[in-house]
Order: C-alpha cells, then sequence, then structure tokens
C-alpha cells in the first residue's frame, strides 16, 4: 500500500507541479505586478482559513490508523462523525468571522500601506475566497480518513484528475482575461470533487461508518481533542512557513520585492513537493506499526526513507542553485535580476529543510506530536523574527536568510536528538538506530 500511495502520490506532486508550472507566470503576466500581489496575500489568507477546521483531518488520520489496527470499527466511525461536526461549525463561524474582519479592519492593516486603496476590492474578494474554503475544508474530511487507512492512493489519483481539470479552467478564464475570483475558482474548486467521489466510494466500501457517524465517544473525542490541538499548532506553524515571508515583505517592502520574493519561494515550493511522494503516506503508516508493535518495519524503514532523502535533498539543493534562477527567467519569462542571491540562499534551506522534514514526519508517526508541534512552532516564530529584522536593511535576502538561520538554530540539531530518545523507548535494544 505504502507502495502504491509513493506511485500515486508521484503523479500526484507531477501534475501539481505542472498546475503551478502554468499558473504562476500565467497569473502573474494576467493580473500584473500589483493584482498578483493581492492574489498571494488571498492565497495565503486562504490557506490561513483552512487552520479552521483545528487539526481535526491529521487527528481523525491517526484516530482510524489505531482503530483500524485493533479492529475496533464503531471507533473508526465515531471518529469520523466527530470530525465533520466540528470541521462542519468551526468552518462555517470561522468564515463569517473572517468576512467580518475585512469590513472592519482596513486593507493597509491587514495586507500593507501599498493596498490602501484595495479596501473595496478585497472585500469583494475575500467573500469568495471564504466560499471556497469553506468547502475545501470540508472535503478535506475524506482525506484525512483515506491517510488512516492507508488509502491515499485514491487521494491521489483524485488530486491528479483535479490538477488537470484544473489546468484546463485556469487556461480558460486567463484566455478571457479573467478577473482575480474567476482564478482562485479554476485553481479551487475542482479538487472538492475528486473529494466528494471519494467519499461516496468510502462509505459504500465501509457502510458500518454511517452508524458509527452518530455514535461518539468520550475518550475518542478526548484522544482526537488532544490531538488536534498539537496538530493544529503543526499547521499553524506550517503556514508561517509557507507564508510568512510574503506577508512580512509586503508590510515593510514594496509589492514589486513581495512578488519576486513569492514567486522564488513558490518555485522552491515546487522543487520540494518531490519529498511528499516519498513522506505523504508514512506517518499514519507509522502509526499503524506502533499499535501493532511493528519494530521491524519501523527500523527498516526509517532508515530506508533517511538515506534516500539526503541523496534527495542534495540533488534538489544543487539544482535550484545551478538551474533555478535561469528556469524562473527562460522559462517563466520572469526577470530576477538582482535577486540571485535569494535563489542561493533558499537553495541552500531546502536541503536543511527536508532534512528536519524528515524528522517532523517520522516523530508524528511515534506518537510525538506534541513534541514535534513545539519544535516547529518555535522555527517559524524564529523565522519571522529574523525577518522583520533583516528585511529593513537587506529587503529579499535578509528574508531568506531568515529562513536558513531559523532551520539552523533549532530544528537541524534538536530533531535528531528527540528522535533517538524516541526509538530508545518504543524499540527493543537490538533494533535501536
Amino acid at each position: 500500500m505504502l507502495r502504491f500511495a509513493a506511485w500515486s502520490s508521484g503523479l500526484s506532486k507531477l501534475t501539481g507541479a505542472a498546475l503551478q508550472a502554468v499558473a504562476i507566470p500565467l497569473i502573474y503576466h494576467t493580473l500584473g505586478v500589483h493584482e498578483y500581489a493581492i492574489y498571494l496575500l488571498l492565497t495565503a489568507a486562504l490557506a490561513t482559513m483552512s487552520l479552521m477546521q483545528l487539526g481535526a483531518g491529521p487527528a481523525l488520520s491517526q484516530a482510524i490508523a489505531k482503530a483500524n489496527a485493533e479492529g475496533k470499527t464503531q471507533d473508526e466511525g465515531c471518529a469520523l462523525g466527530a470530525a465533520i461536526l466540528f470541521t462542519s461549525v468551526i468552518s462555517l463561524l470561522g468564515g463569517s468571522a473572517i468576512a467580518m474582519a475585512v469590513r472592519i479592519f482596513p486593507a493597509a492593516m491587514v495586507f500593507g500601506p501599498a493596498f490602501a486603496s484595495d479596501q473595496l476590492e478585497i472585500i469583494h474578494y475575500t467573500d469568495a475566497v471564504v466560499l471556497i474554503v469553506i468547502l475545501v475544508v470540508l472535503a478535506s474530511v475524506v482525506d484525512s480518513a483515506l491517510a488512516g487507512y492507508q488509502e491515499q492512493y485514491k487521494t491521489n489519483l483524485g488530486v491528479c484528475i483535479s490538477n488537470v481539470l484544473s489546468v484546463v479552467a485556469l487556461l480558460v478564464v486567463c484566455w478571457y482575461h479573467a478577473n482575480l475570483i474567476e482564478i482562485i475558482f479554476a485553481l479551487y474548486a475542482t479538487p472538492v470533487l475528486s473529494r466528494i467521489v471519494n467519499f461516496s466510494i468510502l462509505l459504500r466500501q465501509r457502510a458500518y461508518l454511517i452508524s458509527g457517524m452518530f455514535r461518539f465517544k468520550s475518550k475518542t473525542l478526548r484522544l482526537m481533542s488532544s490531538s488536534g490541538v498539537a496538530f493544529w499548532i503543526i499547521q499553524l506553524a506550517s503556514l508561517i512557513e509557507q507564508h510568512g515571508g510574503t506577508y512580512i515583505l509586503a508590510h515593510m517592502t514594496n509589492p514589486q520585492i513581495t512578488d519576486i520574493f513569492g514567486i522564488i519561494y513558490r518555485a522552491i515550493g515546487l522543487i520540494t513537493s518531490i519529498v511528499g511522494i516519498l513522506t505523504q503516506p508514512l506517518w499514519p503508516a507509522f502509526t499503524d506499526a506502533v499499535t501493532r508493535h511493528d519494530h521491524k518495519w519501523i527500523y527498516r524503514t526509517a532508515r530506508q526513507i533517511r538515506k534516500a532523502l539526503i541523496y534527495l535533498a542534495l540533488f534538489l539543493s544543487a539544482a535550484t542553485i545551478f538551474v533555478g534562477p535561469w528556469a524562473i527567467h527562460n522559462v517563466w519569462k520572469i526577470s530576477i535580476v538582482g535577486y540571485h542571491s535569494v535563489v542561493v540562499l533558499l537553495g541552500i534551506y531546502i536541503a536543511f529543510n527536508i532534512w528536519t522534514h524528515y524528522y517532523y514526519v517520522i516523530l508524528m508517526g511515534l506518537e510525538r506530536v506534541w513534541e514535534v508541534a513545539f519544535v516547529i512552532i518555535a522555527e517559524n516564530v524564529l523565522m519571522v523574527a529574523f525577518g522583520m529584522a533583516l528585511v529593513v536593511r537587506y529587503g529579499a535576502n535578509g528574508m531568506a536568510v531568515a529562513y536558513l538561520f531559523a532551520s539552523l538554530f533549532l530544528p537541524a540539531w534538536l530533531l535528531p536528538r528527540l528522535f533517538k530518545k524516541t526509538i530508545a523507548e518504543l524499540m527493543p535494544a537490538s533494533l535501536r538506530l
């Protein structure tokens, strides 16, 4: 199942990379510098609102993985029902609160002084984003349930199909000089359809989930709540990592610098998405193995993945440094003259980011979610602090240095020690790494 998940993950990542490779330059040239900066900030807001599930998704995966390994079918349905109910309530309340917030607080405060004159447009755009996010958050519950059953391949195949449809939709709307709302719908509406199909298949194959969804156990809810809060912290930290640099630059520099850094960082995201091919199926599988006390599998798989990721990290880092500037300039037709050093710094950051990502994924699977949450939130708080200190003087280069320093300062040396301690507690001495 892991091999199948890895292959299908590779296919979904390939189509996802193709979608972004088309989307980034196409949207940039369609919207222009100022509107593209708003697009970057709104998609950051979209990612922020996805936190409304408060970690219910990852907690659902972990709860189903454990219940399935123990053969407790009623607990599986209970976990799924709790996740759906919680996500529905929070997404509706959170979406309403955000729609009100953009009407109360001025755009200059939320998005930066350069966008003070865009208040009415931002309100209009945010309403559309809220609607999309509510649908995406609700639909994402099925992805988490499938991950708990080690059936991520269904999610991956659905994502693959939706990515292809999104490319077609994006090309059509941009051909007719689309506005920002139409672009966002083209990118984010089609994935909801694949989740609906997968949810129907899940309930048909496991009909017992339907009755279990209406039975609530306090123990299951407590465990999900505890794991959910920890996963929420991890999601919040990941959000800060992905969009913090863009947000800081938008407030402290100008739209052009914000655009260039955002484009380079998104290119880095495309490159590192390859890592997800190996790591995406891992942490629920490790949870399943811990429940079954399959220590040999844990030992063997952890070593294999670590070795593969070391080589992959070095290759991707080198490719970014030596090929990245040429590709952005000649393939996307976006000039980054004067910003090559940003690519180099983020290229070095890739290697350390993949190294820490490996430990984050394994430790989450070994039920050390709270430890991971504390480390990753500390890392990204440091990144924000370094960024605010360095951007004033060094601009985009300072933000890139902030990402690199934060990764080196704490997790690169702390996580391996935490990993060894966890292995010592869980596994027999003869199997320790």
